[in-house]
């Protein structure tokens, strides 16, 4: 197998440059399949505990190159977390297609995307062959009621809701109750999907991913659904860490490579 190449990769989207890291193979191997990721709320190219980091180098190692990247207001890319909203992760999630598709000509590409990440994941999926979705948010509501202090509590003198040491704008609010992930998947995606999931997650629910499954179940996409005992949101384990990272290379080389 030829060795993956490590590669910084930035490129503009808008008035901003987003930036992140791809590992791929050499551009005069064949074809192969791309694995995007997208990160979740409040997180970065890396992912939970370097998840992505790790999961990226098992996919190289099947042959399956692989781009990670913050979203802009995020990590390295340009922007204030303020001035992220829904419309804009998405809107980064397809120029990092369009990347790809442009410059690899992927035989297949595959959304990797955790949490909020699986959301927007799920929001862009006709643009992809596959989707992996782990620990995905479904019910963005879900997430507002999680922060109900946060907004009862009202903006700050500035306008925007303070979670942490980030601020939030009212349009990302706004944005997380204009559309249904899991109908939106079911209604645009003809690839295959995987849902993982923590019976121990305190954040997302078994529920959520269950939403997913049944919908696009009803719309006759192959579904592939593992609920991992005893792990939480991010599976921060080393024996949880290893089987999400093993899972979906081999599900992913099984099944696009």
């Amino acid at each position: 197998m030829t060795a993956p190449v490590f590669s910084f990769v930035e490129w503009t989207r808008g008035e901003w440059t987003l930036r992140g890291a791809a590992l791929s193979l050499p551009e005069e191997a064949a074809a192969n399949p791309w694995c995007i990721f997208s990160h979740g709320f409040t997180g970065h190219h890396l992912g939970p505990g370097y998840l992505f980091v790790r999961m990226s180098r098992e996919l190289a190692a099947a042959g399956i190159s692989s781009l990670r990247f913050d979203y802009g207001g995020c990590g390295n890319s340009d922007g204030l977390f303020r001035e992220m909203t829904v419309a804009t992760m998405k809107a980064d999630l397809l120029s990092a297609v369009e990347l790809v598709r442009n410059r690899h000509r992927p035989s297949a590409l595959i959304f990797i995307g955790h949490s909020m990440g699986g959301m927007i994941a799920a929001l862009a999926a006709d643009r992809v062959e596959g989707m992996v979705l782990l620990s995905p948010i479904a019910e963005p509501k879900g997430l507002m009621e999680r922060r109900k202090a946060m907004i009862e509590s009202g903006p700050n003198k500035q306008g925007f809701y303070e979670n942490g040491p980030h601020e939030l704008s009212p349009q990302f609010l706004d944005g997380l109750c204009e559309d249904d992930p899991a109908e939106r998947l079911a209604g645009s995606f003809t690839g295959k999907l995987l849902l993982m999931q923590g019976d121990c997650d305190k954040s997302i629910a078994v529920e959520e991913s269950d939403r997913y499954a049944r919908a696009a179940r009803r719309a006759g996409i192959e579904t592939t659904v593992l609920v991992l005992r005893n792990a939480d949101h991010s599976y921060s384990t080393v024996a949880h860490t290893a089987t999400v990272c093993s899972t979906v290379t081999s599900w992913v080389k099984e099944r696009f490579l």
